[in-house]
């Protein structure tokens, strides 16, 4: 009775395996990075293999993008199963669910209306979705003649990875918090409309979540049978942040245009009970504007401008010198918790690329820079990437980083290195 169940159950599922189908793609990518100034090895971890793996049924599909983290220095690596999400296609549109990376905005990369995903600092400058991290997510896509709304809530608040603790990571943070703060809505959810005006594509969004990157919300001391203090103790969370934003992307001869605006309101929820309360209110933007354009020869160029500003600031920020005298919370001294990773860098700044393929695309030569606008300082980098044999590429690649004292990049100086790298894809 027992091996006749088992049968039945069997029975049910072989239309499944009949007519499923799957798939995979991935790569196999070594690679390792040396400092110009030097030569000494950058030990910091990256992505050693990938493999992209589906299962179709009918409109049914099930994906999964997993990434074999590795570092050279101790030789240690780590499974990351970026996305899996079940993903299904009715006439009306597509709904998804499981761990997945939303793509939203318009131009290339930096996106200041996409704050669905948190970032992943330690891959900061590979392109798009490398640099994002996967939540658990819900999303409702539907179709109406022009029209395309999307819904998506996401029940849990995933903040950024920031590298503590790494010597070699080009930008220093000073400690890592024991602790964070819960946050006062744990669940995120917003709203993207599409449609065609003009010839363009143009798109405006809503989303409400908690910050990314933490902040001090406050701090607390106790007080020793002696009158003495002891402490103090740091309270560190996540601002609650509404994101409106709207973007755009059409096309004039051989020129494509793309351009994003994203304004943000933020606001602390602290606890009274604290000895030192850190209250703020906030209203920042952050924008984009792209150009793209195929030259001479199928050269590819791509241009960006990226600015943020801090449009009002309200409340108390902590006084690093000392945590017990906080200070007035001014435009200087406010720090974002979403937006494009790039608004910390600079409060306004370029991106230039260019890109060429020779010998029936055996042969790819790439350049790119970011400048900043406002604190002197550049970034440029090139890389070579040669294809001997069918799934096969051999990369060299180079970044260079300087500045005056005032501009981060100046802190990145050190950070210059050379990129040694084969991929084989499959």
């Amino acid at each position: 009775m027992k091996q006749s169940k088992i049968y039945r159950t069997l029975l049910l599922f072989l239309p499944l395996t009949v007519y499923a189908q799957i798939n995979f793609s991935g790569d196999i990518h070594p690679s390792k990075m040396y400092r110009t100034s030097d030569q000494s090895e950058i030990s910091l971890p990256f992505r050693l293999a990938k493999l992209n793996a589906g299962y179709t049924f009918g409109n049914l599909d099930i994906i999964t993008n997993t990434a074999l983290e590795y570092r050279w220095s101790t030789g240690e690596g780590e499974v990351d199963l970026r996305e899996a999400y079940l993903a299904w296609y009715p006439d009306w549109g597509e709904v998804k669910l499981g761990k997945q990376i939303h793509a939203w905005g318009a131009v290339d990369g930096n996106n200041p209306t996409d704050n669905l995903n948190p970032y992943d600092y330690y891959f900061m400058f590979l392109p798009g979705a490398d640099r994002k991290i996967g939540t658990v997510s819900g999303s409702i896509k539907t179709y109406w003649n022009d029209w395309q709304l999307e819904a998506v809530f996401i029940p849990g608040h995933e903040p950024n990875r920031l590298p503590f603790g790494e010597e070699d990571f080009p930008i220093s943070l000073p400690f890592e918090p024991e602790r964070f703060e819960p946050v006062e809505r744990e669940y995120e959810f917003g709203f993207r409309l599409q449609t065609s005006v003009l010839e363009n594509d143009v798109s405006v969004s809503w989303f409400r979540g908690n910050d990314r990157s933490f902040s001090l919300l406050g701090v607390d001391v106790f007080f020793d049978g002696m009158g003495g203090i002891i402490g103090p103790d740091q309270h560190f969370g996540f601002r609650t942040t509404d994101v409106f934003g709207v973007d755009v992307v059409g096309f004039v001869s051989e020129f494509t245009y793309r351009g994003e605006l994203a304004y943000f309101k933020t606001e602390t929820h602290i606890n009274d009970s604290w000895y030192i309360r850190l209250p703020s209110t906030a209203e920042y933007a952050q924008y984009v504007m792209q150009v793209e354009y195929s030259g001479l020869w199928d050269i590819q160029w791509n241009g960006q401008l990226i600015g943020s500003s801090v449009i009002s600031v309200q409340g108390l920020a902590p006084n690093m010198s000392n945590l017990m005298s906080p200070v007035e919370l001014t435009q200087d001294n406010f720090q974002p918790g979403m937006g494009t990773p790039f608004a910390m860098f600079t409060d306004l700044g370029a991106m230039l690329s260019a890109s060429a393929t020779l010998f029936d695309n055996r042969l790819e030569i790439k350049a790119n820079s970011f400048i900043d606008l406002k604190e002197t300082g550049v970034m440029f980098g090139g890389q070579v990437v040669y294809s001997p044999i069918e799934n096969l590429n051999v990369e060299l690649g180079i970044s260079q980083f300087t500045g005056e004292e005032e501009s981060k990049l100046k802190e990145m100086e050190d950070f210059s290195h050379i990129n040694l790298g084969v991929k084989y894809s499959f």
